[in-house]
């Protein structure tokens, strides 16, 4: 009986190290470690500046310029999504920092969409998006999230990212 116990206490021991490993990021390997086509359409959109869409398989690959730095450096997010998955909670997104042709930082990410970011950024959204209307681009700082707004093609459209860090947090589209 204690030796079945015992067996019973290690796996729930195990167990719980593992989910513990797992959710610090230990393990968290950057999908582009994994899968060089991430790399490539970074360095692809890096010396391009425009924006870069690839299939390939079940995948889509979306190549966004975020913005560019002070000290030079372009910050570009690589979403890959999925065939049938359309939920943001199923994307692999990646994002680096580029700065004289090298990647200096990669940085892999979940969309914390609208509903989760902090309550007092969505009045500064809001703000970004009027300015954006009337002058086509705008940007604020929100404690350490950064606020980035253009107009798109059509007349009225504002793609608005939000990053912390050189992470990207929050696609969205008025």
């Amino acid at each position: 009986m204690i030796k079945i116990i015992f067996k019973i206490f290690i796996f729930a021991f195990i167990l719980f190290s593992a989910n513990i490993v797992f959710a610090f990021g230990i393990f968290n390997i950057p999908y582009n470690k994994s899968d060089p086509n991430f790399n490539k359409l970074a360095m692809r959109v890096y010396n391009s500046g425009n924006p870069y869409t690839y299939t390939y398989g079940a995948y889509t690959y979306n190549a966004l310029p975020i913005t560019t730095t002070m000290s030079g450096c372009k910050l570009i997010s690589i979403i890959r999504r999925t065939k049938g998955f359309s939920n943001p909670n199923y994307w692999a997104i990646e994002n680096y920092k580029i700065c004289n042709g090298n990647i200096a930082e990669v940085k892999n990410t979940n969309m914390a969409g609208w509903d989760n970011l902090p309550k007092g950024i969505k009045l500064v959204i809001n703000n970004v998006i009027a300015e954006a209307r009337q002058y086509g681009k705008a940007t604020a700082n929100y404690y350490e999230y950064r606020v980035i707004a253009k107009t798109g093609v059509y007349v009225g459209t504002v793609f608005v990212y939000v990053l912390n860090g050189i992470k990207l947090e929050a696609m969205m589209r008025f």
